[in-house]
């Protein structure tokens, strides 16, 4: 037996270079560009936030204040003269200045401390002309008309009578007080 030898083939090795295929090629190029839309929508854009700031000057807040006097006066002291020698059923009146000292306005109401029975105490806003109607200032406190203003002044009458219960000879003294309340804003 014989042997052949024949020389062998050079074996030639050739590398190729494997090409994505074209859907290879698309399915790569989709997910770049999937991930740039994801990069950007993520972010929303690039802005830039402003802020500034600026102060009040430093300001002083003061309360108001409320305050009445009669005539110009803290404490009143109204003429008895006029109230003297009266007969049952007479009427006698004086006229008052109430203002209003403060700065905050208010409304004002007039009640009288007096003997019961004895006299009769009525007051109004304005000046004195005629017989004052109403429920006695004794018995309810009168409010008088308006508001009065910081600074400003009302004319305020008050009458007197006796009433016929009134005995002789007998003094029946009385105060009259003015209260201010302040007028909600």
């Amino acid at each position: 037996m014989s042997t052949l030898c024949t020389p062998e083939a050079p074996v030639t090795t050739r590398n190729r270079l494997a090409l994505p295929s074209v859907k290879g090629m698309l399915v790569t190029t989709a997910m770049v560009a999937g991930a740039a839309v994801l990069g950007v929508s993520a972010a929303g854009g690039s802005f830039a936030t402003w802020q500034v700031a600026d102060e009040i000057a430093p300001s002083t807040v003061s309360s108001g204040s409320l305050n009445i006097v009669v005539n110009d006066v803290a404490n009143y002291a109204l003429s008895g003269t006029a109230w003297s020698a009266l007969m049952p059923g007479d009427v006698v009146s004086q006229q008052v200045s109430v203002k209003n000292t403060g700065t905050t306005a208010a409304t004002v109401t007039a009640s009288t401390s007096a003997p019961s029975g004895a006299i009769d105490v009525r007051v109004q806003s304005g000046a004195c002309s005629g017989t004052i109607a109403g429920p006695s200032s004794t018995a309810t406190p009168t409010a008088l008309a308006g508001t009065l203003a910081g600074g400003a002044s009302m004319t305020v009458c008050i009458q007197v009578s006796l009433t016929a219960t009134a005995t002789q000879n007998q003094s029946a003294p009385f105060t009259l007080t003015f209260t201010a309340d302040q007028v909600q804003p």
